[in-house]
C-alpha cells in the first residue's frame, strides 16, 4: 500500500484556450498540451511530469527545485502582502493518492490539500474523521479494517477521476505503514520549502507547517 503525496498545479488563467473535450483522462494529450503551455506562459522553466496523463497533479518528490521555488512564492504571495491572515491560508492544494498493488483507489478531490495527512492518520487509528475535500468518501470501521464507499447519488458531485471500484477495504496497520513512508517524503519536501523560505526571504514563520502539515479544519 502507498499513500502518495501530490500537489495540484493550476495556472489555467494564462489566456491559453482550454481543450473543448474532456475529461482529462479521456483526452490526456490535449490536456497535457494545455497544461504545458499554461505553465510555460506562467513562467515555469522546467517541465512537469503529471501523475497521470492529462492530470494537473504531480508527485511532490518529482518537482524540480526551480519549479517548487515559484510554486511556494506564488502560493504565499497574498499572505505575505497581508491580504488575508495566516489562519485563512491553506496548505498546498492536492493531497494523497491511495494505491494498492498498482491500483489507484482514491485520489485527492476538490479543495483537498497536503494537510489532509491528518485525515489519513485519524482513520488509521479508527477515529471518525471528515475529509476536507469534496466529494468526500464514506468511511466506516470493521475491527482491523477501514471500509471506503465512493458511491454517489444521481445528482451528487462525482469523484474525479471516476472510481473503477466504488467500495473497498484496507487494513489499518497497512495504512499506518504507508503513512510512515509518506511522512518521510513530506519531511524532505518540508526541508526544501524551508530552504526556499530562507533563500527568497519570505520570512514566514513555520512555513513547513503552513504549506504541508497543518489544516486547521482537522
Amino acid at each position: 500500500m502507498k499513500l502518495i503525496p501530490v500537489i495540484e498545479i493550476g495556472y489555467a488563467n494564462q489566456g491559453i484556450e482550454s481543450p473543448e473535450q474532456g475529461p482529462y483522462w479521456k483526452y490526456p494529450t490535449e490536456w497535457d498540451d494545455f497544461n504545458h503551455k499554461s505553465y510555460k506562459k506562467a513562467g515555469f522553466k522546467d517541465s512537469f511530469k503529471p501523475f497521470d496523463p492529462g492530470a494537473s497533479i504531480y508527485s511532490i518528490d518529482l518537482i524540480s527545485d526551480e519549479n517548487l521555488n515559484k510554486i511556494v512564492v506564488d502560493h504565499t504571495e497574498e499572505l505575505r502582502k497581508a491580504e488575508y491572515d495566516r489562519e485563512q491560508a491553506s496548505p498546498l492544494f492536492g493531497g494523497y493518492v491511495l494505491e494498492i498493488n498498482g491500483e489507484k483507489l482514491f485520489y485527492p478531490q476538490c479543495c483537498g490539500d497536503l494537510g489532509d495527512i491528518q485525515f489519513w492518520r485519524n482513520i488509521s487509528n479508527g477515529k471518525e474523521s471528515f475529509y476536507e475535500g469534496h466529494p468526500a468518501p464514506i468511511v466506516k470501521f470493521d475491527k482491523d479494517e477501514i471500509m471506503f464507499d465512493l458511491n454517489v447519488q444521481e445528482f451528487e458531485e462525482e469523484f474525479t477521476p471516476i472510481p473503477k471500484r466504488r467500495v473497498f477495504r484496507i487494513k489499518k496497520e497497512e495504512l499506518k505503514k504507508a503513512i510512515n513512508e509518506t511522512e518521510l517524503i513530506l519531511e524532505k519536501f518540508s526541508n526544501r520549502i524551508k530552504a526556499i523560505n530562507q533563500s527568497e526571504n519570505l520570512n514566514l514563520e513555520r512555513i513547513e507547517d503552513l504549506l504541508v502539515w497543518e489544516n486547521i479544519n482537522y
